[in-house]
């Protein structure tokens, strides 16, 4: 008791610390509020999803995604125009229809993915029963009775599941969701094991993330815009006021950390990234982009491709951000807008993918060109980036070097170099990926890469092996790169056996 007392005491404290330090922006929409932009994006959404002239029935098809089609429904809500309502209720009865309820299975509460070729991805649980409640909170009044009890009916399952599953704080987006969908669930119904599970998650997650400031799912373009949506649920719809001042309070403090890791002249966050589907905001669609893009309320500001392409299914968020409402401190919005001064960071992530427990980042900042690095991960994922330089180009688009997520190499930066090391599993080469328009295998020397609006130089020891186009039909698929680009290189280095891993196998300094 006296330890709940100390923690709700301290809560409240960061609580207040965090609002009465910050002048908050907060924004409530409704359709009839949304500015021009806003109102532009949105509208542009529903008729990527219903194309003129189609009927409800016609999209919604064996190979669509049900949880875009949740967000179409929840969308056409918040509009409530002429015949919006009908095609809602046409989606809902579709979509809740297409639950495992199961008890008995792992996959109980889930919804399909799709019809066809179903991924049975236990995450619906969450993504959809969270759509789900925002429905019947706020649109219960536009429904029929039947519908309402099937959407009670549909996320008592998705609870239960997701109790079941019991998804560890680390996961972050998830997590986030699935404790909001415990507690409301379990509160809302009287299912006091799932509402005090929901509760217990909520206080692990806050618990992890005051451990370093920090939460594990780090730097991610697309999964920071899924954690925003999940604590803007915790402060709009959790039943539990200690879950609702979590929420405010982390929100707030997530706020400033995107906006420290954001760039507003070159409209993306330096790497590295945990978890990434691209390289260049300007080119494919993420979830954190879509809410600078709200925030900042300006197209010529928003960090978003100027035409619809690579994961545009993303801007499906649009209607839950409208539905749980924007909160953010009024400096981080200013530092949306307009870049401030070059800064050099360096972060400690609890982090639980293979390697280091605690992974060490470093980043730098400055208005032309940035760059960040990780140390400490030996997970092979695609989606994780260990090493990014970012940069603009005299065209104004924006260029960049990665080193991908294999486990091979360790990499930190300072403020005017990066320096990439191999990890102790000695593996006997690695590889640095290259973009630039109009990028040719002759900017490649030894000591030197010369490329659109930025100079590398580059001090090794090692041979260059191979210097290689990329074929970007396998960008996506081999290296969770989602941009549709020419122009990438692909300069692999041998290293000899034995290498001292305490030396650096490469020091790469930008020169703008």
């Amino acid at each position: 008791m006296k330890n709940t007392i100390l923690f709700l005491s301290f809560l409240l404290l960061n609580t207040f610390l965090v609002e009465a330090n910050d002048d908050i922006y907060s924004k409530k929409f409704t359709y009839q509020t949304l500015s021009p932009y806003q109102k532009h994006l949105f509208e542009e959404f529903l008729a990527d999803e219903i194309p003129t002239g189609a009927k409800i029935e016609d999209v919604l098809t064996d190979n669509t995604s049900l949880r875009s089609k949740t967000r179409l429904a929840e969308a056409l809500l918040f509009r409530n125009a002429a015949e919006d309502k009908e095609k809602a209720i046409v989606i809902l009865r579709w979509i809740l229809k297409n639950q495992y309820q199961d008890e008995n299975t792992k996959i109980y509460g889930i919804w399909k993915t799709s019809i066809n070729n179903d991924k049975f991805d236990q995450n619906w649980r969450e993504f959809i029963g969270c759509d789900l409640i925002i429905i019947r909170n706020k649109f219960r009044h536009l429904l029929p009775e039947n519908i309402i009890k099937d959407i009670e009916t549909g996320i008592i399952h998705a609870a239960k599941g997701a109790f079941k599953r019991n998804v560890a704080p680390d996961y972050t987006n998830i997590s986030i969701m699935s404790a909001f969908l415990m507690e409301y669930v379990g509160t809302e119904f009287g299912l006091e094991e799932i509402k005090n599970a929901g509760l217990k998650k909520a206080r692990d997650i806050f618990k992890l993330y005051q451990s370093n400031k920090t939460f594990s799912e780090f730097n991610s373009p697309t999964y920071y815009g899924v954690t925003l949506i999940g604590l803007g649920l915790w402060r709009e719809l959790a039943f539990s006021k200690e879950i609702q001042e979590m929420g405010k309070a982390l929100e707030m403090d997530f706020w400033h950390e995107t906006t420290n890791f954001y760039n507003p002249n070159l409209k993306n966050m330096p790497g590295p990234y945990f978890r990434a589907y691209g390289m260049d905001m300007n080119k494919y669609f993420a979830i954190t982009g879509t809410w600078i893009a709200l925030a900042v309320d300006d197209e010529k500001l928003a960090p978003l491709p100027p035409k619809k392409g690579p994961k545009y299914g993303e801007m499906s968020n649009l209607s839950t951000i409208f539905n749980v409402g924007l909160s953010i401190p009024k400096a981080d919005l200013a530092k949306l807008k307009s870049f401030s001064k070059p800064q050099f960071i360096a972060r400690n992530i609890p982090n639980n993918y293979k390697g280091d427990s605690i992974k060490k980042v470093t980043a730098m900042m400055n208005k032309d060109w940035m760059m960040g690095a990780l140390w400490g991960n030996k997970r092979v994922w695609e989606q994780i980036k260990t090493g990014t330089i970012h940069w603009k180009t005299p065209d104004g688009d924006i260029a960049w070097l990665m080193t991908l997520g294999d486990g091979k190499t360790n990499v930190k930066v300072s403020k005017t170099q990066m320096s990439i090391f191999a990890n102790d599993t000695q593996p006997n080469s690695f590889e640095v990926f290259v973009y630039a328009k109009k990028l040719t295998k002759e900017a490649f020397t030894p000591t030197k890469w010369s490329l659109s609006g930025m100079i590398l130089g580059i001090n090794t020891t090692l041979k260059i092996t191979q210097i290689d186009s990329i074929d970007d039909k396998k960008l996506h698929e081999n290296y969770a790169i989602s941009d549709e680009i020419t122009g990438i290189y692909k300069i692999t280095f041998e290293i000899p056996a034995y290498w001292d891993i305490s030396k650096p196998l490469v020091e790469i300094t930008p020169k703008k």
